[in-house]
This record gives C-alpha cells, sequence and structure tokens, in this order.
C-alpha cells in the first residue's frame, strides 16, 4: 500500500506540476505579506501580534483549503481546473481562515505554556519538565492528526468542520503507524519546497499528499462495512482488521495508473 502511495502521489504532482507551480504562487505571496506584517507587529503589544498572526494564517490557510477540492480531482484520476479553485475560495473561505486561526493559536499558546514549564524546571521544580513534555506530545499529536483534516473535508462532503476534526484525530488513533509515515513524507515535501522557494511541490504538492492517502486509506473502511455486513462483529477483531486484502482493494487503482517508467515521465505524450 506505502509503495502504490508514493507513486501515485509522485505521478499525480509530475503530471500536474504547472497548476501545483501557480497555484503555489498565490500561498507564496500570502505567506510572504503575513511574514512582513506580523514581523511589523512583533513592535507592539504581545496581543496584537498574536492577532495578527491569526489573521495572517487563516488567511494563508484560504488557497490551500481551496487546492483541496482540485487535489480531490486529481486524487480521483479526474482533470483539475483553475475554475475550480477559484471557485472553491468563494466557498471555504470561512472554514479556511478558522482553521489557520485556531491552528496558529494552538501554536501560540502551547509554545508559551512549554516555555513557561521549562522555566519552572530549570528553577528546580521537576514536574515542570514533566508538563511541558506532556504539552509537547499534546502538540505533535494534534500535527499529525490535523493532516487528515483538508482531506476529509473534500472527500466527505457531509462532514461539518467539528466533524472534520474527530475524524481527523479518529484516523490517527486508528492508523497511527500510516499517519506517521505521512508525516515523513510531508516534511520531506516541504524540505524539498525550501529548496525550491515554495514554487514545488510547495502547500498544494502537500495537500495533494494528504488526499491521495487519505483516499486511498478509506478503501479500508469500506471493506471492513463489507466484511462486517457478512460477518457482524469482524471489526471488532483486531487480528481480523489487520488483514487488509490491499492488492485487491488496490486492483482498479493500480489498473488506472498504469505502468509509469521514467520515459513517460519525460516525454508524457508517447
Amino acid at each position: 500500500m506505502f509503495q502504490f502511495f508514493f507513486k501515485k502521489n509522485f505521478c499525480d504532482g509530475w503530471d500536474n506540476l504547472f497548476m501545483l507551480i501557480v497555484t503555489n504562487l498565490f500561498s507564496i505571496a500570502l505567506g510572504l505579506g503575513g511574514a512582513f506584517l506580523f514581523a511589523i507587529s512583533l513592535a507592539t503589544h504581545q496581543i496584537v501580534s498574536v492577532l495578527v498572526l491569526m489573521a495572517c494564517t487563516g488567511v494563508l490557510m484560504i488557497p490551500i483549503f481551496a487546492w483541496g477540492a482540485n487535489a480531490r480531482k486529481i486524487a480521483d484520476f479526474n482533470t483539475p481546473t483553475y475554475a475550480t479553485f477559484f471557485r472553491t475560495i468563494t466557498v471555504v473561505w470561512k472554514a479556511a481562515f478558522l482553521f489557520g486561526a485556531l491552528f496558529s493559536l494552538l501554536l501560540v499558546v502551547v509554545s508559551i505554556g512549554i516555555r513557561y514549564y521549562l522555566q519552572l524546571f530549570a528553577s528546580g521544580r521537576l514536574f515542570g519538565l514533566l508538563f511541558a513534555a506532556l504539552l509537547f506530545w499534546f502538540l505533535f499529536i494534534c500535527l499529525l492528526a490535523l493532516q487528515w483534516f483538508i482531506p476529509f473535508y473534500f472527500l466527505q462532503e457531509e462532514n461539518t468542520f467539528i466533524k472534520c476534526l474527530k475524524k481527523s484525530f479518529i484516523i490517527f488513533f486508528d492508523n497511527p503507524g500510516f499517519t506517521f509515515v505521512l508525516f515523513l513524507h510531508n516534511v520531506l515535501l516541504l524540505a524539498v519546497s525550501v529548496m525550491l522557494f515554495f514554487f514545488v511541490p510547495g502547500t498544494s504538492g502537500i495537500v495533494l499528499a494528504q488526499t491521495n492517502a487519505l483516499r486511498l486509506r478509506l478503501y479500508k473502511y469500506d471493506w471492513l462495512e463489507e466484511m462486517e455486513a457478512k460477518e457482524p462483529g469482524f471489526s471488532a477483531s483486531r487480528d481480523k482488521r489487520a488483514e487488509v486484502p490491499w492488492n485487491e482493494l488496490l486492483a482498479e487503482d493500480k489498473e488506472m495508473l498504469g505502468p509509469r517508467g521514467l520515459k513517460s515521465f519525460i516525454f508524457p505524450w508517447k
């Protein structure tokens, strides 16, 4: 399953490279503008700088969210369009802004808490290290789980904001290993993005990877529903849940993706 995910995600990114670059331009522009405003706000009151950070992060998340609609199209072997991207902005801007603002607030609150407890530890209070560690792992788990938020928002359109949050943590706790692998994959994409000034893969490439990952992982739950209907109590057994027939579940996707050799990447028209 991992091998096919990596292959499909790379092929999808390569086939839509130009669109990734164009949509990343919006994130780059908003990111630079937000960083400039936040730097200026640091000279003011701390509360003002936090509010500016929340506002800038919220605005930055709007084009990132909007790309999720095209990421779903690509993951489903359909063709993305610029019209979809711009149309989606008008639909998701509230949810995107809220997600970004709350996420930045989470980072600020946890970072302040960690610094506070580390200071207590430095003054000789051992419990400070314990609470600092708890806050760190809480933040890390949130970072892992929230990778699934945008994909859930678009792959299951009936989900509300709260449902997306809830399902993101459910999918994390049920698939911690896969979630961690996706996190490492996204860290690698982020590192490559930094070297390429976020033109590619950038935020759009990372959202595409998350969407591909969740789309494939949801096959597991479709299979569990089918098996539960045939054999009540099936999904309650850990041993049976672990026997996911990935080769069978991914057969259609593998056929649609087809063999992709080096020649097909260099000469895609052949």
